[in-house]
């Protein structure tokens, strides 16, 4: 990836991680209770592939959210219902970096054609995926007061 793209895309970033939130969307009150598993918010990087062209990668994108069940996060590009996203997730928490894969659920404009926020069901998790993942909300949950969606 040439500098000026890793540049434009790490503006990009910056600019959804200050995005107003809409509280209108998933974050009321009723959304929470209907909610299978306990979400939060981290904005880890990540890069992402459709399942069908492994070859295609997109690079340096970031999480919003993550639970048991799914993630929401930024891509450049909208993804039909019901594609399937193999996600690469980099961690503080471990040395190598952990393959989950899903089933886009939403993929919607942000920023006009050019970010999308893509909500993902997780449709296997091998184990240390599933692991990285209980940890990280058990980190966040009981470690860190307010961190949690």
């Amino acid at each position: 990836m040439g500098g000026e793209t890793l540049s434009l895309r790490l503006d990009l970033l910056s600019l959804v991680r200050n995005m107003p939130s809409n509280p209108e969307k998933s974050e009321n009150k009723m959304d929470q209770d209907r909610r299978k598993s306990r979400r939060i918010r981290k904005h880890f990087i990540l890069s992402y592939f459709e399942k069908e062209y492994p070859d295609r990668r997109y690079e340096l994108t970031q999480l919003k959210n993550i639970s048991h069940g799914g993630m929401c996060f930024i891509t450049s590009q909208k993804f039909n219902l019901g594609i399937k996203l193999g996600i690469e997730l980099k961690t503080p928490y471990v040395a190598e970096t952990t393959y989950l894969e899903g089933v886009v659920m939403e993929s919607h404009e942000k920023v006009r054609n050019v970010i999308y926020e893509t909500r993902l069901k997780f449709e296997f998790l091998d184990p240390q995926g599933e692991f990285l993942v209980a940890k990280l909300i058990e980190f966040f949950v009981n470690g860190e007061n307010g961190s949690h969606a």
